[in-house]
C-alpha cells in the first residue's frame, strides 16, 4: 500500500480484500492466513446477497392459496375520519394542519369522494389514533385440472 519495496511482504485483508503488504501497513487491516487463497472471504459477498434476495422477492407464488389475510379501506371509513375528528374537538382546518394537507383532501376524505393511499392512510391512523383499515381473509378458491374437460354435471351445476 504504502509502495516501500520489502523482501517479506504479510497477506492482510484490508476491507474485505487480502492483500500482501509490508509490517507497517499491516496494523490498517486483519491478519489473513499464508495458505488461504486470495480474494477469498468466509461471508457471501455483496453481490452474492444481493442475487439470493432478488431470488427470493421473484418467487412466484400462487394468489389462489387460501388461508392469506391481508388489509383493505374499511368501507365506513369516511365516518370514521369525521367521528374521530370530532371527538377530539377539531375543526377540518385543524385536522388539515396536523397532517400536513390541505383542507379539500380532508373535506374528500370525510366525505367519501376520495380514497387516500396508504402514506395518506398511515397519516390519518396516526393522527386521529384510529384505524381505517380492516383484515381481510381471502378465501381459498379449489383448483381444477386445466386437462378436464367440463363435463354434464358442471354444465347442470352452472344452470
Amino acid at each position: 500500500m504504502c509502495g516501500k519495496e520489502m523482501a517479506s511482504l504479510l497477506p492482510v485483508r484490508i476491507e474485505g480484500t487480502i492483500l500482501n503488504v509490508c509490517r507497517d501497513c499491516a496494523k490498517f487491516g486483519d491478519n489473513v492466513k499464508a495458505g488461504g487463497k486470495p480474494g477469498t472471504t468466509a461471508e457471501p459477498s455483496v453481490i452474492q446477497a444481493r442475487l439470493q434476495n432478488r431470488e427470493r422477492r421473484m418467487k412466484t407464488r400462487d394468489v389462489y392459496e387460501g388461508g392469506e389475510e391481508s388489509f383493505e379501506l374499511a368501507e365506513d371509513f369516511p365516518k370514521r375520519i369525521k367521528d374521530a375528528r370530532e371527538k377530539m374537538g377539531w375543526k377540518q382546518e385543524e385536522l388539515a394542519a396536523k397532517m400536513n394537507e390541505r383542507v379539500s383532501i380532508i373535506h374528500k376524505l370525510e366525505a367519501g369522494t376520495m380514497h387516500p393511499d396508504d402514506v395518506l392512510i398511515r397519516k390519518v391512523e396516526k393522527t386521529l389514533e384510529i384505524k381505517i383499515k380492516e383484515k381481510v381473509t381471502i378465501a381459498a378458491v379449489e383448483k381444477t385440472s386445466g386437462k378436464k374437460g367440463m363435463t354434464l354435471e358442471d354444465f347442470i351445476k352452472k344452470k
